[in-house]
């Protein structure tokens, strides 16, 4: 039996890769925001909400495709925070969540340092090396379609 010692296992498998590139560029963005206070899912999120403007829990899980179990470990560490509000519903799904006055001042301090992650992770790439990754991302991520 022949086997290629030059290659682990893990090297070779496609999930595992993508893995450890998300949680290296996770960890990028995350060092590269601490000054802001925020993390990167953080910034998302109020991101989503600054863009969205107030969503129901339900409609904000699908905009970040984040299940919802996460989505909500994340947003009470941000309403702690005084950065979103919840308005109780019916249904917890349709909670409304909105982004506070604070969240919009934390989103506006840490711009420069998500554009600097932006900027530094982009001149990793050639222009067409960029497009091409962007195009496969959305090809990975139409795998959950």
């Amino acid at each position: 039996m022949s086997t290629n010692k030059q290659l682990k296992p893990s090297t070779i498998c496609t999930c595992i890769n993508l893995r450890r590139a998300s949680q290296t560029i996770t960890q990028f963005y995350d060092d590269l925001l601490r000054p802001s206070g925020l993390k990167v899912t953080q910034y998302s999120l109020l991101r989503h909400l600054q863009y969205f403007g107030a969503l129901a829990m339900s409609e904000l899980s699908q905009a970040t495709r984040l299940e919802r179990t996460t989505l909500i470990r994340n947003l009470k560490v941000l309403e702690k925070m005084g950065l979103i509000c919840i308005t109780a519903a019916q249904a917890p799904q349709a909670n409304q969540v909105c982004i506070t006055v604070s969240g919009s001042e934390a989103l506006e301090t840490a711009r420069p340092y998500w554009e600097q992650a932006q900027e530094r992770t982009k001149d990793l790439f050639t222009a067409d090396e960029f497009l091409v990754l962007r195009g496969a991302l959305r090809k990975i991520e139409s795998l959950g379609s």
